[in-house]
């Protein structure tokens, strides 16, 4: 594949955070709005069933008041019954018809007066049990066939029953009236495969919507009585457009926003490398060095070399931070080579002994690279002149993050002649067993433990143990943080080998640093006891 080609594909990855950042507010949106759109709409179909059940189990259980009085009057013949029956069916909206069976004859009817009337002609609506069990939902009466309508019997004196005849028009219209707040089909049933009473629907889409709610409950223990409510196909559609109208600008919005700031971001992070890279070509960066102090010799032995950067015009950058970006970047290996060709172009001018130690830092990323070896071999042989030890500092991080290449570079630059030390060791989370299967040289000790000494010269046990356990393992010991006399001299008194910090001198430029080597050549004790190398 053509390079271009790659580099194109490549280059349009870059984009994918931002088209999601764009995208997925929308596509929440869309989502969102449709699930909102249903739960609304389960909700109101839930209201409705709620308001039809309530009003149907008022309606029963007048209902199934009433059929106690009527099935009391079974004892008396139709002429006494009667103008009870009259009185109570005019009085009560709700009942069609009160009327008393003997058999399977209706002799008595509320609405007829005396009759002989045979219940056969209640089961063209597939009326199947006796009066007696009757609680069922019926499309039709003998008086009324076109009229739904609901049977409540119970047995009297006798084998004879009452009846009562709930007229499903009340009921139809409560339908009716709740179905047209939201063109709901609503469907009422009383028992078992029996009939159902609706609502009056207007159009197809009506009649043939889709089971929105649906409930089933038994009443007085004894006959379910199931609502059904049904919506337009299109009802939750419609919705759902209403909704999208009111949030989908919003989304649009947030998305845009989001967009912009992904956008940004990508930017500022390709912005960020390739300000390391112009800066490299720009030569904007510098390197200081801050000496370190040999117990044994009694003068500086060594440096610490630490990369610098200062912008024009815009002043200096924290280390901590263009480290972090480099490391986050991928620049952190050019970063380092561009450090080993400044330290290589100082020391040309530098006047230091044979086994003057140089200490350079070394992210896990460089460690665990097969050209770490390479590189290092020629940052050595650029500043052979000076017959310096170089010395290779890093962190517990890049022992635990090793897959094995990191060892093999250790071993490989040992063998050269090249040191290893451990950084801020104590404060990372090494295990104490990788100190015995990496071949190490020296400790470092963190600023912070050498910070726990107190003036009193009480002890500080977690660096006294620091320090034993490389003693036990052969390894030279070195403290940083080191700005007062008394934590120097509690480090002097354990055997410290090496010193580091403000106490000494601080990072210094090469030049500065010549100027600073020259007037402290000789060691601690030619000098007066009590005083130090300087400050810088």
């Amino acid at each position: 594949m053509p390079t271009s080609v790659l580099m194109e594909r490549v280059s349009s990855w870059r984009y994918l955070p931002v088209a999601l950042a764009l995208v997925l507010p929308v596509l929440a949106c869309v989502a969102w709005t449709g699930w909102h759109a249903r739960n609304a709409e389960r909700q109101e179909a839930e209201s409705a069933a709620r308001i039809v059940r309530v009003q149907a189990q008022h309606i029963l259980g007048q209902a199934w008041e009433m059929l106690d009085r009527v099935a009391a009057l079974t004892a008396l013949p139709c002429e006494q019954a009667l103008p009870d029956l009259r009185r109570w069916g005019m009085l009560n909206p709700y009942f069609r018809s009160l009327f008393l069976v003997r058999g399977d004859r209706v002799y008595c009817s509320s609405a007829v007066g005396q009759t002989d009337y045979p219940l056969s002609g209640f089961r063209r609506w597939s009326v199947d049990t006796p009066p007696d069990q009757w609680l069922v939902t019926v499309s039709g009466t003998p008086l009324a066939p076109e009229r739904p309508a609901i049977l409540l019997g119970r047995p009297g004196v006798d084998g004879h029953s009452g009846v009562v005849v709930v007229d499903g028009r009340h009921l139809q219209d409560l339908l009716g009236a709740v179905a047209t707040l939201r063109d709901y089909r609503i469907e009422l049933i009383v028992g078992e495969g029996a009939a159902s009473i609706h609502s009056d629907s207007k159009g197809s889409a009506a009649t043939h919507g889709q089971l929105v709610h649906g409930e089933t409950t038994l009443y007085d223990g004894r006959a379910a009585v199931t609502i059904r409510v049904k919506a337009p196909p299109e009802a939750v559609v419609l919705a759902w457009q209403q909704l999208m109208l009111t949030y989908l600008p919003f989304a649009v919005l947030i998305g845009v926003c989001l967009a912009v700031a992904a956008h940004r971001l990508q930017t500022n992070r390709q912005s960020i490398k390739e300000k390391l890279r112009r800066a490299i070509l720009a030569d904007e960066f510098r390197v200081h060095y801050q000496p370190v102090y040999s117990h044994v010799s009694g003068q500086c032995s060594g440096v610490e070399a630490l990369m610098r950067w200062h912008r024009p015009g815009q002043g200096d950058v924290r280390p901590d931070l263009f480290i972090a970006a480099a490391e986050a970047q991928g620049m952190i290996v050019p970063l380092t080579r561009h450090l080993f060709a400044l330290i290589e172009r100082d020391m040309g001018g530098w006047a230091t002994p044979p086994g003057f130690h140089v200490g350079v830092n070394i992210a896990a990323e460089h460690l665990s690279s097969p050209a770490l070896a390479s590189d290092v071999e020629r940052f050595a042989a650029g500043i052979a002149a000076r017959q310096p030890v170089v010395v290779l500092e890093i962190t517990e991080r890049s022992l635990i993050a090793d897959d094995g290449q990191a060892r093999r570079n250790i071993d490989a630059l040992r063998a050269r002649g090249v040191r290893v030390a451990i950084d801020d060791f104590g404060t990372g989370h090494c295990s104490l067993s990788y100190l015995q299967r990496f071949p190490v040289d020296y400790l470092k000790i963190d600023k912070g433990f050498v910070q726990a000494i107190e003036p009193d010269g009480q002890e500080a046990p977690v660096l006294d143990a620091i320090i034993a356990l490389a003693h036990r393992l052969g390894l030279s010991v070195l403290a940083e943080g080191v700005e007062a006399d008394y934590q120097f001299d509690y480090l002097a008194r354990r055997d410290v080998t090496f010193i580091q910090g403000y106490l000494f001198a601080r990072p210094m430029p090469s030049e500065q640093f010549v100027r600073w080597y020259a007037d402290h050549p000789l060691p601690r004790g030619a000098r007066r006891e009590s005083g130090r190398l300087g400050v810088g």
